[in-house]
C-alpha cells in the first residue's frame, strides 16, 4: 500500500475519531499510529539489504519486492490485538487511537497487497515462514506489492 494512501486515511481517520469523541489525544494518536507503522519498513531496509539509502532506492526495494527476507515487527495481528487489549483494559484515549489508526492501516495492507500470501500479516506465519520471499508471496508471484 502507498504512503499517500495511509496519510489520506489517516488523516480523515483521525479527523472521525475527533468528530465523534472531542477526544484530541485520539484523533492525534490515530492519525499517527497510521501513518507511522511503515516505520518498520525502514528498520527492514537497513536490516536486509546493501543498497545505499535514497527515498526512490528504498521506494523501489518495498514495492518491487526486492527484499528476499522481511520482519515487518509492526505489521503484526499479534501486535494489532495486545494493542486492543491494552485499551480496552486500560480505557485510555491514546491507546484507542493507536489500535483504530493501526487497525485502518493493517486492513488497507491487508486489502491492498495482493501479491503477499493471505497469512502475511500475521507475524506468527512469517516467522515459521523463514522470513522468506519465497515463502510469504501469494502463489510465488514476484510484482508490485504497492499497486
Amino acid at each position: 500500500m502507498r504512503a499517500r494512501a495511509h496519510i489520506y486515511a489517516s488523516v480523515a481517520a483521525g479527523g472521525a475519531a475527533y468528530a465523534a469523541t472531542g477526544s484530541p489525544a485520539m484523533s492525534v494518536s490515530c492519525l499517527l499510529s497510521g501513518v507511522l507503522l511503515d516505520v518498520d519498513h525502514l528498520l527492514d531496509f537497513y536490516l536486509t539489504t546493501d543498497e545505499p539509502f535514497s527515498y526512490k532506492v528504498f521506494r523501489a526495494w518495498c514495492h518491487e519486492v526486492r527484499w528476499e527476507r522481511i520482519y515487518l515487527v509492526l505489521h503484526s495481528y499479534e501486535l494489532y490485538l495486545l494493542l486492543v487489549l491494552a485499551a480496552f483494559v486500560y480505557r485510555n484515549e491514546v491507546l484507542t487511537g493507536a489500535a483504530l489508526g493501526m487497525g485502518l492501516h493493517l486492513l488497507m495492507d491487508q486489502l491492498g497487497n495482493t501479491v503477499l500470501d493471505k497469512r502475511f500479516y500475521f507475524f506468527i506465519f512469517r516467522y515459521r515462514s523463514g522470513f522468506a520471499k519465497s515463502a510469504l508471496l501469494a502463489g510465488g508471484k514476484v510484482k508490485e506489492a504497492g499497486k
